[in-house]
């Protein structure tokens, strides 16, 4: 019932957005909207994939089960639970990538002719390849680590805690389920004592590293604007000056969401388990529901702080 009615509300939202964007004329907001239609339509593919493929998220003393809550995925014989779970991935971390790509197309806007770079004279195509490789980079790199690292293999499935065949009635034993897993502590087979598993390690701080890697450029971007915004040194006009001023507190209002409702959740459940060694069992399902909350909320925020934007929508609704 909450998927569905986060995936409902995400799709009206971000759909009501895209028809706002493009039929809302503004020189101010320029390429910006197709930026903006891009993370709508990254929101709508997130939603659709916590409805469809989002699996339950079991956390253990060491890190956490992730597996299919619809049963056996089974096709022409073969089971995709894994590949679903794969495909659930990259649609869920690439919202962090767009909303880097927010910042860093304010930060180039507001310093465009006050500082210099190397791609002061880059053409939009130029960006939208870069993009477009760095987004396909990223997604690969996730994907891939999960693939390598994280992919049922016969000493996870000999791991599996009992407890998740008595709370879901879910078998992880079988060889035709699939799951991702991250148990970076396991018993020594010579001594029985638990001890670090250097490849789960490694994966774990390579995902977190590409999520922290996203983190550090809005935060670099946070910093340079504002400095910029706020300097008497440059040449902004007072209107110009208040203009972007109301875009990047939009913009910083537009983290705050899923900084709340994604990153904390998420590093909750990548981090805890491996740092305390305490097992929250079933509430990692709770923690991992709560990420669907930001794409179904997010295309308000845009809506209200965009002030053409939020005239469009008033005239539409016919509201006061």
């Amino acid at each position: 019932i909450f998927l569905a009615t986060t995936t409902s509300i995400s799709v009206l939202s971000n759909s009501l957005l895209l028809f706002i964007i493009f039929t809302t004329s503004s020189s101010n907001i320029g390429p910006y909207r197709y930026l903006l239609a891009v993370f709508a339509i990254c929101d709508i593919m997130t939603s659709a994939g916590h409805a469809a493929f989002q699996p339950n998220m079991h956390l253990t003393t060491t890190g956490f089960y992730f597996f299919p809550r619809h049963g056996k995925m089974m096709i022409a014989g073969n089971s995709y639970d894994t590949v679903f779970a794969l495909a659930f991935i990259a649609v869920y971390y690439q919202t962090f990538l767009v909303l880097a790509y927010h910042y860093i197309y304010r930060f180039k806007t507001v310093t465009r002719g006050i500082t210099r770079s190397f791609t002061d004279y880059w053409s939009q195509s130029h960006w939208v390849t870069l993009a477009v490789v760095i987004y396909v980079l990223y997604i690969a790199g996730f994907v891939g680590t999960c693939a390598i690292a994280f992919t049922p293999a016969s000493e996870t499935r000999a791991l599996v805690p009992r407890e998740i065949f008595d709370i879901y009635g879910v078998d992880l034993r079988d060889l035709n389920r699939g799951f991702t897993v991250i148990a970076v502590r396991r018993p020594d087979p010579a001594t029985g004592a638990m001890v670090w598993h250097a490849p789960s390690v490694v994966g774990l701080l390579m995902l977190l590293g590409m999520f922290g890697g996203t983190a550090s450029v809005i935060l670099y971007c946070i910093w340079r604007t504002l400095a910029t915004i706020g300097s008497s040194d440059n040449q902004l006009t007072a209107k110009t000056r208040k203009m972007q001023m109301d875009l990047f507190k939009a913009l910083l209002i537009q983290t705050g969401v899923p900084v709340l409702f994604s990153y904390l959740p998420l590093a909750t459940c990548l981090v805890f388990p491996a740092i305390t060694g305490i097992s929250l069992g079933a509430f990692g399902n709770v923690l991992f529901s709560v990420t669907s909350i930001f794409p179904s909320i997010d295309a308000f925020f845009v809506l209200f702080f965009i002030t053409r934007f939020r005239i469009a929508v008033i005239k539409l609704f016919h509201l006061p």
